[in-house]
This record gives structure tokens, sequence and C-alpha cells, in this order.
């Protein structure tokens, strides 16, 4: 009996499809930038968690954005260079504030799995780019993102939050980019 449960249970094991892991940029980007809840201070606290050490990387402030705090950190996994810039403010608009929140996760690497590896996980096909850019509109959400497309950008705004998922791949580098937006 027990070596029919045995057997039973590596045959099950070898009919589940193996799945390649994330990249190190894909699984940091998920757990500081949409992880955290597009909250500035919990991304840096679990950056520093996460062994990521102060950048001399200076961001660029957002034209039209009120920068308040910003911060750049920086680690090396697996040979690779990753680079994160967060940031928060204020974008002044005629009916009144709202936040903004931005944080960028780049890498020095060539990972040509990115693009599928962000549509799979938002579930559904980019909103805009091309081959080497995907941008998804999601509502602000805990776990998977909640893909609203352009369409539904002005509710997701008008309730929880609005996040722009940017997800860029060139031949030797990549971009991870989180930009959310709440009342």
């Amino acid at each position: 009996m027990i070596r029919s449960l045995a057997i039973a249970a590596a045959i099950s094991a070898a009919a589940v499809p193996m799945t390649a892991a994330a990249s190190p940029a894909f699984d940091a980007f998920q757990s500081i930038c949409w992880g955290t809840g597009d909250d500035y201070m919990a991304a840096l606290k679990a950056a520093d968690a996460d062994g990521w050490t102060n950048s001399d990387v200076k961001a660029p402030d957002e034209e039209g954005v009120s920068v308040t705090d910003k911060a750049a950190r920086e680690k090396a996994v697996d040979g690779a260079r990753l680079t994160l810039l967060i940031s928060r403010g204020l974008r002044h608009l005629s009916t009144g504030d709202v936040k903004v929140t931005t944080c960028k996760l780049s890498y020095d690497r060539a990972d040509p799995t990115l693009i599928d590896t962000a549509q799979n996980w938002v579930g559904g096909a980019p909103d805009g780019g091309d081959k080497t850019l995907a941008v998804y509109y999601v509502a602000l959400a805990n776990g998977k993102p909640d893909h609203v497309g352009k369409a539904g950008a002005g509710a997701a705004l008008s309730g929880a939050g609005l996040s722009i998922l940017k997800f860029q791949q060139d031949a030797d580098a990549g971009i991870l980019v989180d930009q959310s937006y709440s009342k």
C-alpha cells in the first residue's frame, strides 16, 4: 500500500509541468514594487530587509510631479546589477492633488522572457507598447494585478487607485516600472 502511494505520488509529480523560475529582477519587482501596495516607506523597508544597499544613482524628477521623497538602492544578483529607484510626490490637478509613487527596477542583463512573464502575471495582453515594451493599466490591488485597461483607468483612480505597469526588454537590459496614482 505504501509503495502504491509512493508510485502514485511520483507519477502525479511527473505529470505537473515544471515552470521556469522568474528572474531575480521580476521577483524583486513583485515583492518590493508591487507587493508593498505602492507604499514608499514599505518598499524601502522591503528592499533594505532583502539586502539592497544605498546607491549614488539619481532618478530624474517627473515633470508635473512635486517629488517629496526619493531613494536609490542597488544589489548584485546572479552576476547582474539591479538598481531600484523609488519616489513619491504629488501631481497637482484642477480637481485636487493626486499622490504619485514610482518604483523602477532596472538591470543590466538580457531577459527574453520578460514580456511574456509580465503578460502571464497580469493575465492579459498589454494595453500598449511593442515587442520590447508592454504597458498595462491596473487597479491597485493586493496579490495579482487587476487589469482594467485604459477604459477602466478613471474608475480605478476614483477607487483605490491606478497603477501603470511598464516592462521593457532591450537587447542587454531590462526595466520594470510601477507608477501608481491615488487620491
